[in-house]
């Protein structure tokens, strides 16, 4: 009896030493797993931004060997499109930390509050360029803010499809709303303008 005992309770030791040494080596496992997530994506913000710093110092050279040229429509077409193509490049590790992050709803949910944050700095640029648009300075940051704001849905739109939860992907949709309503007002403000100098 007293052998059955000790049989069992060697049992349970080993029961409860493996499923310790196995939680043990999940939460490992995903430790290293994230970390090298994390290595990965910073490895591709860093080839895109090495690329994207490459193409503008050639663009820059162009710029200064050829000033005529370059200072043309075409030019300043294939500039929006180096642009856009950079862009592009960033959006790739971009999908992997928005996955990663969506793992943590805490995570995701300051995110979600951070994007919210960033479309209110779109009608605030109306405004501000409304009243200020002599200034060479406010129509830099204004209008290249207001101009950039079809990247910005972009990235909010991958955000809300890879939200989990749904108070950040409405905090998410909030964002949109205000992102695309205020592109819309700021086109109309400024045809009715245009119109009027006409």
């Amino acid at each position: 009896m007293a052998g059955k005992m000790c049989l069992l309770g060697g049992a349970g030791d080993f029961r409860h030493f493996y499923l310790r040494f196995g939680h043990d080596r999940s939460i490992s496992v995903q430790t290293v797993s994230r970390r090298l997530q994390l290595e990965l994506i910073g490895a591709g913000y860093a080839a895109a931004l090495m690329y994207g710093a490459y193409r503008f110092w050639i663009w820059h050279l162009y710029e200064l060997r050829e000033p005529i040229d370059s200072s043309g429509g075409m030019a300043a077409f294939g500039e929006e499109m180096l642009t856009l193509f950079v862009f592009a490049l960033f959006l790739v590790p971009t999908f992997f930390l928005l996955r990663l992050m969506a793992q943590s709803d805490g995570v995701y949910d300051v995110y979600a509050k951070l994007l919210l944050a960033v479309s209110v700095t779109a009608p605030i640029s109306v405004v501000v360029l409304a009243l200020f648009h002599r200034s060479l300075l406010i129509q830099d940051i204004c209008g290249t803010r207001l101009w950039r704001t079809p990247c910005v849905l972009v990235v909010m739109a991958m955000s809300r499809v890879l939200g989990r939860r749904s108070p950040s992907k409405k905090l998410i949709s909030w964002a949109m709303v205000i992102e695309a309503g205020t592109l819309i007002v700021a086109f109309a403000v400024f045809a009715v303008l245009a119109r009027g100098h006409e």
